[in-house]
């Protein structure tokens, strides 16, 4: 058995204190989503600088061999545990008496899985590597593949803290996780590419194995301290577990699916016009440095997607008004992001990654600025979806979003095979595809939700969250202008925010019943 001090349980509880004393309503969307976004940031801050620091290190042809890694890696980690946190956090929320029998039946579950997943991997690094064209990244699927099963233990805790309503494991063993990947990857893949390029590539990914050790021990230690020891048995079934987890985990599997496909088709595409070289530093740049920062606005809206699913699974009302309420908050973080991603993309790029995107005698700036600018509309897409599809699995209408990801999907891959060999569209197809893909599925999502919900989402907010995008949009573009002094833009973009909430303060976004929700506790 695991021992905890007083001294470790008093240092556990710190994050938690605080998160019940913020002053929002207790067990409402904003605090669990604030505690989300919280973990979210700071796990994406150490995030960016250990993808900047190692796009520094590895140069743009390193960057894409580690890339070329994630697509199949990433597809076998959302086969055992995509969903896996939703999924287990709706059934404890449906079987609280007894979430300690029903949590280790999705343990089993999500082990066999894991297992299973792992030994395809090691069997099929090979083969992998074959196929995308550079045999040397076979070992790095090999040093990844046990990871899967800490993954997946791991997100059956968390998914086990988030049905409970508590939801700072999950943010803390996030912050951890990436800190640890952040300070052991660096190093290794710094000391490792002296000797060479591959061996920096694979000092990354060993670090990518141990921060994943080290966040499932966090997880374990904090559900040693947290976990209520008295549950009742549960009646239910490893089939009734398999049908909660199985729609989400379906749901969750396709866009990283679709991710494997790209980093197969994609470079294939690209090879018609350009070199192999040039064909993985293009792909590189898109789904390594652009998606990066595209991700981070998503932050919020997985935070809030997170919440709102036991939410809407348990037996509690206003379901209608803590579903319009979180695309309101999603739409408020999103939109201005957009905008801020469309008036300066190349001083993003520049601030972020300087001269480490430009090799091959291309240059990356250029190339990596225009790729977010196509991509911007793209993360309010994305982000609304992500509220739609939570909505929907937890009303039990999975399947519904599969089929309208599939269906987006399917065109998803048709505008790249049609468009992507015309050598003046090459890459940016890319993010154009991506971005047709979440519109598609967003709309189809919408037309689905209605019948379940009543949206309280009108013109006039829309219209007010546009204007005040608008602005901050103009604000930036105007400052940019006078100088490009690296302080003087962050300045310019810390300026806009302000500007931003401004507005959002001038145009009362929120209704009185809205205040009321976020009121301080007394």
């Amino acid at each position: 058995m695991l021992k905890i001090s007083n001294k470790n349980k008093h240092f556990l509880n710190i994050f938690e204190h605080f998160s019940k004393n913020i002053g929002v309503k207790k067990n409402g969307i904003l605090n669990g989503a604030l505690i989300l976004t919280v973990g979210g940031i700071l796990a994406k801050l150490f995030s960016a600088v250990y993808r900047i620091a190692l796009t520094r290190i590895l140069g743009g042809v390193g960057i894409g061999l580690y890339q070329l890694v994630f697509p199949f890696y990433s597809l076998c980690v959302v086969l055992a545990t995509a969903g896996i946190p939703m999924a287990v956090s709706k059934i404890i929320a449906k079987h609280k008496n007894s979430d300690i029998a029903v949590l280790k039946k999705c343990f089993k579950y999500t082990l066999l899985v894991s297992f299973f997943l792992t030994f395809i991997l090691l069997i099929s690094s090979k083969l992998l590597a074959n196929l995308q064209s550079k045999t040397e990244i076979a070992v790095c699927y090999i040093i990844l593949a046990p990871s899967i099963v800490l993954v997946g233990v791991a997100s059956v805790l968390r998914g086990y803290f988030q049905g409970k309503q508590n939801f700072v494991p999950s943010s803390v063993s996030n912050i951890v996780e990436q800190l640890i990947k952040m300070i052991f990857g660096l190093i290794l893949s710094l000391l490792l590419i002296q000797k060479s390029l591959l061996l920096g590539v694979v000092g990354a990914v060993v670090g990518i194995v141990i921060s994943e050790f080290v966040s499932l021990g966090v997880l374990m230690v904090y559900f040693k301290v947290k976990h209520n020891r008295n549950s009742n048995s549960t009646t239910l079934t490893y089939k009734d577990i398999g049908k909660e987890i199985i729609p989400i985990t379906l749901t969750n599997i396709i866009l990283p699916l679709a991710g494997f496909v790209d980093s197969v088709l994609v470079v294939n595409l690209l090879n018609i016009n350009f070199s192999s070289g040039v064909s993985v530093f293009l792909y590189g740049l898109e789904s390594g440095a652009v998606s990066s920062i595209v991700g981070l606005p998503t932050i919020f809206s997985y935070a809030i997607a997170s919440v709102i699913m036991p939410n809407l699974a348990g037996n509690g009302g206003s379901k209608s008004f803590k579903l319009s309420l979180a695309m309101k908050i999603v739409l408020i973080i999103c939109v201005p992001c957009c905008a801020v991603f469309i008036a300066s993309p190349k001083n993003i790029i520049n601030l972020l990654y300087a001269n480490s995107v430009n090799d091959l005698s291309l240059n990356g700036i250029n190339i990596a600025g225009r790729l977010l600018a196509f991509s911007a509309l793209g993360v309010v897409f994305l982000s609304v979806n992500q509220i739609l599809s939570s909505a929907l699995q937890a009303i039990d209408k999975s399947h519904i979003t599969i089929r309208n990801l599939i269906v987006a999907v399917v065109v998803k891959f048709l505008i790249e095979i049609i468009f992507m060999p015309f050598k003046m569209l090459n890459i940016y197809v890319l993010a154009i595809s991506n971005t047709a893909c979440y519109l598609i599925v967003m709309l189809l999502n919408v037309l689905e939700i209605k019948f379940s919900f009543r949206l309280n989402i009108n013109v006039t907010f829309v219209i007010k969250i546009i204007c005040s995008s608008v602005i901050t949009m103009l604000v930036i573009l105007m400052l940019i202008k006078l100088s490009n002094n690296v302080i003087f833009i962050l300045f310019s973009f810390v300026l806009s925010v302000l500007v931003y909430f401004l507005c959002l303060r001038v145009f009362k976004i929120f209704n009185k019943q809205e205040f009321a929700y976020f009121k301080y506790k007394r």
